[in-house]
């Protein structure tokens, strides 16, 4: 774990660290138990949604990309004179 530190200021006004205090791992675990249950997970029919229009958009993405990918292989060829423009 990391240590924190605390600006403070004292009569001088510099930065004093203030240490914060380590935790056992049981507590650690215990502590990461209580956060998992407040924890909301989606159900079947929201995971395959999700999952579903993830997979539309990296098609629709790959399409426009590949179009894109084709316009500029035709644009360099036609500056590099491999191809006309008609």
């Amino acid at each position: 774990m990391v240590d924190v530190t605390k600006k403070t200021a004292n009569e001088a006004d510099t930065d004093v660290p203030v240490l914060r205090r380590r935790t056992s791992p049981m507590r650690f675990f215990t502590e990461v138990r209580r956060e998992m249950s407040k924890v909301t997970w989606p159900s079947w029919k929201e995971t395959w949604l999700t999952t579903m229009m993830v997979f539309i958009m990296v098609g629709l993405t790959m399409v426009f990309f590949a179009l894109v990918d084709l316009a500029l292989n035709y644009g360099e060829m036609v500056l590099i004179g491999a191809r006309r423009i008609f």
